[in-house]
Formats: structure tokens, sequence, C-alpha cells
């Protein structure tokens, strides 16, 4: 077993249930208490595959500095925006978490529990500091600084009780869900897992919020945690950019302001802006605009003006005539007398009425501006966008928006409907950031996950819309783990569209924060219905693709995908199912990088030697399957290709070989290579360049002479 990549054994070792029925955590997911009827989605009303890979992209990079609130949604500039949350954390990541940590009161009482029992439950509301004490504990109890393991939020307690854990090695759970289970059989979950950590010699902290259903005094394990005293954060780290003190007046107002913040994070981010200088640590902007919107919504305002604010709360930085088309179609609903038909695409419906008094958008006291010199076409040049006088506005702007009642949001729903079907990607990438945003604030949390379950259960363009709106929830550190619960509850028993959209969130940033966590599930849904074993297998290729930033990622996910194709080759008990797992991983095999003219998995060859054998493995598993051996060597052809045109191929192809060799029969490899000499013979462009590497993959596998194939 690898050291770092211990894995859960016991009834479910491979997962969640391998049926339809199958309960996913946490319950079956809360419908709406009325869900509208939405028509079935049609084989052809599905995502296609250039679609998704186009929209994997796009979400990785697209809005990477948006304003929220100091939030980075999403992942910019091919680094990770946010860490991985499950598996071997990154010590750069605990070390960043940890950078101004302040020991709060019952600290040394919580270490000496997890010292004891090996097992603490830190239990407060978010932003107080729960995560960076759950490292700090762990460094304390370990005495291994850097090296612990996260464990998925969805895991139920008859789960952790079964993970195969390493002795001393520190584990995580960073904001558990928790189960709905009486507090007495909680309390024996609690002491028969902190039995199994003392067995293993290992520890493990907990992190959630009170309404996980772990109250403070139901167990001896369960802490309710405290936040630092901010001033004792601030203490000594008052500093200008010159190591210097800063001068008494400002330090007075820095403290000032951290008291009114109080919670951890938001002296954290005060201290993060220091170097920028004291006026952007007090970060005057954010409370100018707060107190702008607060003002503007507490005056009386024309209710054409309520309407433009709320569409560009939902439609922001978009082209002017792109923003004045959904803005308009808004005030149409609004003004129908009874509820109007959705337009099939809102974009190229009639032309809607031209907004009038375009001068009072911008006006005196205003919300709203213009925003020049953005480029649009290559061809039409630059063209004006629609924007609040600040960025960070709009959060205010959603937050205010949301004490509004009916007779705004009745219309609003149903225009955030139509913009979800809109074939303007921006457009509805700015409805899903939109939805983010507004989910950030908790009274509106049955607003964004009531549209949420609307659209995963409607056609492609608004599942479509739906993912987004979940890969942004990804990037927040609050609302990941409400993503991760909405889509595992669309899992099984919520209908084939919202498994199918379930599949796609899964392989895009969600997954990339709980990646053990949607491989499992992936893998599972990979069996299920055609339609839903169809997203589920591309998913599992754009995840992988999607631990190209991560390459240590790549590898592990690449080891327990190997380790779940031979159970399944083993223990099956339909004969669907080798059938399912080899298409699925043929798929991991074939996938395209995003970024690059590769497969992934030759990028993975030439920058990770270690895991050759583990790709060796998969590639001899799949060729092995005759069903699948046209479609395998066709992948392998292209790896080869790519492999060719770098330096050292000969010998990565060679150890690939070898490793194949090893996997196989000597029957078995005499057919292959009979089969492969036949099949890589060419066309590959120019001879000389492939030839070293197709004889040094032959030649590894036969252990004979290099097999010379003509090439054309």
């Amino acid at each position: 077993m690898d050291d770092g990549e211990a894995t859960p054994t016991g009834p479910d070792a491979d997962g969640p249930a391998g049926t339809d029925d199958a309960v996913p955590p946490g319950g079956p997911a809360a419908a709406p208490a009325a869900a509208p009827q939405v028509p079935v989605a049609t084989p052809d009303d599905e995502v296609g595959l250039d679609d998704q890979r186009y929209g994997a992209r796009v979400i990785n990079k697209f809005y990477g500095q948006v304003h929220a609130a100091h939030a980075t949604f999403g992942v910019s500039g091919g680094t990770l925006a946010t860490p991985a949350l499950v598996g071997r954390l990154r010590p750069a990541d605990i070390e960043h978490a940890l950078r101004y940590y302040v020991r709060p009161r019952g600290f040394t009482a919580a270490l000496s529990e997890l010292r004891a029992s090996h097992l603490v439950v830190l239990t407060g509301e978010e932003g107080i500091g729960r995560r960076a004490s759950a490292f700090a504990l762990l460094h304390e109890a370990t005495g291994r600084a850097g090296e612990v393991t996260g464990l998925s939020p969805a895991m139920p307690l008859a789960q952790l009780i079964e993970y195969d854990y390493l002795r001393d090695r520190g584990y995580v759970v960073l904001d558990w869900l928790g189960e709905r289970r009486d507090g007495v059989v909680q309390e024996f979950g609690l002491a028969r897992l902190s039995d199994r950590l003392e067995k293993a010699g290992a520890f493990l902290v907990i992190t959630t919020e009170p309404r996980a259903a772990l109250r403070p005094g139901s167990s001896r394990h369960v802490v309710a945690w405290q936040r630092p005293d901010p001033n004792a954060i601030l203490d000594g780290r008052l500093l200008d950019r010159r190591g210097l003190p800063l001068p008494e007046d400002d330090q007075a107002r820095i403290r000032q302001h951290a008291a009114e913040l109080g919670r951890p994070a938001e002296v954290v981010r005060l201290l993060d802006r220091l170097p920028q200088g004291v006026e952007a640590a007090l970060d005057e902007v954010e409370k100018t605009a707060r107190h702008r919107v607060e003002e503007w919504f507490g005056q009386a305002s024309e209710w054409d003006e309520l309407l433009t604010v709320a569409a560009l709360a939902f439609a922001y930085e978009l082209p002017e005539r792109t923003f004045e088309r959904t803005h308009a179609r808004l005030r149409e609903i609004d003004r129908a007398e009874r509820i109007p038909q959705p337009t099939v695409d809102p974009e190229f419906a009639a032309p809607p009425p031209v907004i009038q008094g375009r001068r009072g958008l911008h006006r005196d006291g205003g919300l709203i501006a213009r925003q020049d010199g953005t480029t649009l076409d290559d061809d039409l040049g630059y063209e004006r966008r629609i924007v609040f006088v600040s960025a960070a506005m709009r959060e205010h702007v959603l937050r205010e928006l949301n004490e509004c009642d009916y007779q705004l949001w009745q219309p609003l729903r149903l225009w955030m409907d139509e913009v979800a079907t809109s074939r303007d990607l921006d457009v509805r990438l700015q409805l899903a950031l939109g939805v983010t945003l507004l989910a950030r604030n908790r009274s509106a949390a049955g607003e964004a996950r009531d549209l949420l379950r609307s659209w995963a259960a409607g056609n492609a363009a608004k599942r479509f819309t739906a993912v987004s709106t979940l890969s942004f929830m990804a990037g927040d550190d609050v609302l990941a783990p409400v993503a991760l619960r909405t889509v595992l509850g669309w899992t099984d028993g919520a209908g084939q569209n919202c498994a199918v959209t379930a599949a796609m969130a899964l392989g895009g940033p969600l997954g990339i924060r709980y990646p053990t966590e949607a491989e499992r599930w992936l893998w599972h849904l990979s069996t299920r219905g055609q339609r839903i074993r169809v997203m589920a297998v591309r998913s599992l290729g754009l995840l992988f693709c999607a631990t190209a930033a991560d390459l240590g990622g790549s590898v592990a996910l690449l080891k327990r995908l190997l380790l779940r194709l031979r159970r399944t080759l083993t223990a099956a008990v339909d004969l669907r199912q080798p059938a399912h797992a080899t298409e699925a991983v043929l798929e991991v095999l074939a996938v395209q990088h995003l970024d690059r003219e590769e497969p992934m998995v030759a990028y993975v060859l030439r920058l990770r030697p270690e895991a050759i054998a583990t790709i060796g493995a998969l590639w001899a598993e799949v060729l092995r399957s005759l069903p699948h051996r046209g479609p395998a060597i066709d992948a392998l052809r292209a790896t080869l290709a790519a492999l060719a045109r770098v330096p050292a191929a000969g010998d990565a192809a060679g150890q690939l070989g070898g490793a194949m060799r090893a996997e196989l029969s000597p029957d078995e490899c005499a057919l292959l290579c009979r089969d492969l000499a036949w099949a890589l013979r060419g066309p590959f462009g120019e001879a000389d360049v492939y030839r070293p590497v197709m004889d040094a993959l032959l030649a590894a596998l036969a252990r004979t002479t290099p097999v010379r194939p003509a090439l054309r």
C-alpha cells in the first residue's frame, strides 16, 4: 500500500452501493415544496463532448479574479485556486492556513483529548478558525508537520470506522456533513471510531457546524470551538512593508476594525492586505460599496430601476446590447398579465424593445455604470459593458434583493429559468456566479437549492448552468461541502436527469476539491443506465485531466482506478460490469489533455515516470479485452505518437512495454505483439521519429529482437 493513499476497507470499500436503489450519504436530497414539472430529456437533449470539454476549460479559468467578499472561484492560471480537501493535503496549503494562527481558549484541552482518545470533533460556525485549529492539533499530536490526509465530508461514521488508517498519520474531515441519527447512536459511533483510531495509532480531527447534529456535551469527543481574540492575532503582525512598526494611529484603526470583524478569517484577510497599505487593509472600498448599496435600497426608487439592478446582479459585465436584451425580457415577463411561456432561446427571440432612458442607468447616486474598453470581437472592436459602480457591490446587491418580496422574485425566477437556457456561454456563467453569490447568504440557501434542483432536472442547457453554479460553489470554502452534499443527493432516487447532472459536476472543480469522493461516485455512476453511464465515463476522463495542475493527484487517481478495475474483473456478479469498468478505464487512457495536443496519459508518462507501472497495468487489462482492443490500440497509437516528440521517448516506451508484459501471459504477449505490429505500422508522420518508440515498446513486450513492421 502506498503510504500516501490509505484506502477504505469493509463493505463500503468500493464506494457506494452498486444498485440504483442505494441511499446516498446524508439521505435523499430534499425536493422543493412545489417542484416544477420539467420534461424528461431525450438522448438528443444532452450536453455534447465538445461543449463539456470547452466548459471544463472555461469554468477553470473564467472569473479567476472575481471579487466576492475576497473569495476566489474556480481555477486560474493553471494552478489550483482552492486546494483539494481530500487525499494527502499539500504541506504548502497547511502552512498557509497556519501563517497567523493563534491558539484559542480550549486548545490545550482539545489537544489532551486528541492524544488520549485519538479523536476530537470541533463544532462551531464557519470562519472562526476550525480548519487551522484542526491542522495545528494534528501537528502537535503527531509531531509530523505538514503530513495530513483529508477524508471526505460525506463519509458516514460507519465508513470512517472501517477506514484503513496508517500509524502515526494525522487525518482530518473538514466541514463534515453529519448524518441523521439519534444522539445516542452517534455517541456510540464516535466511541467505536475512537477505539479504531487508537488501535491503528492514528489521529483524526473532524470539523463541523452545529447543524450537523453533533451537540457539544453529547460526547466527550465533541468540543464547542471558540474563536481566538482578534487582538492576539494582530499582536506582532502590525508591520509595514519595511518591517518597521506602524504609527500608533494606524495601529489603533486596524485594531478597532479587527474588533468589528470578529471572525479570524476576516482578520487574516485584513493582515494579508496590510502590505498594500493601511487603507487597503481596512478595505474602505468594500465598506463604501456596502454602505452605498444599503442606502440605495433604503430609499424609494422606481420599479424599472429595481428590475435593472436585479437583472445586472445575475447578468453582470455583459456587452451593453446583450444586457439590454436580457433586461428587456425581464421587463416583458414582469408586465405580462399572465405568466408568459418561456422562450426557447431569449437571444434569438423577436427583437425586444429598447430600454428607455439609458442615462438613468448611471445617474448620480445610482449603482450602475458603463465599462469602456473591453474587447468584444476582432471585427467589431470594442463594446461597452454594464457593471456596478464598484465590483464589490454585486454581492451586497444580491443580499438586499434577497430581502425583497414575491412581487420581485416571481418574475425574476421565471426570467432566470430562461437565462439558464441561453446560447451565450458568458450569460449562463454570469447567472451561475450570481446564484453562487446569492447562496453565500444563508437566508437565501433555500432559493439557490430550488433553482439548482430545477435546472438539474431540466434540459441540457439548464443542466449545464447547474453544473457551472456547482463549479463556482466548489471554489468557495463555505459552499464547497454544500455543493458536494447537493450533488451526492442527486446520484440516486432523484431522477435520471439529476444523476446525469451529478456526473457532470463531479468531473469539474468539485472533483478537484474532493478527488477520491468524485472518483468513487463516478465509478458507481458508470454502472448505471446508458445516459448516466456515458456522462460518468466522460467525466471520469475530465477529472483525470483536471489533475494536470497536481500530477501527484494524477498518479493517485490511476492507482485507485487500477485497484477498482481488478476488483471488478475478479468479483463481478454481472457480465456487464467488467465491460463497463474497462470502458471507464479506456476513457481515462484515451482522453486528450485540455490545453495540450496530446493524450493526458502521455503527459503523465513524460513528467511522472513512477506512474509507468500503473499505466502499463491499466493498458494490459484494457488490451486484454477483445471488445475494447481496437479503440485501445488506437489510444495507444496516439500516446506513442505524443511520446515520440520528446527526448528519451524510447526509454519511456520500453518501460511501458515492460510494465505491460509483467501483467500478461506469454501467449497474450505474443498475440498482442502481432496485433500491435500490424496496427502500429503507420501512418505516423516521419518514420524515423516514430520507429524508435514503436520498436522499444514491441521489444520490451516480446523480449526478442525488435519487430520492424513496414511503415508507410
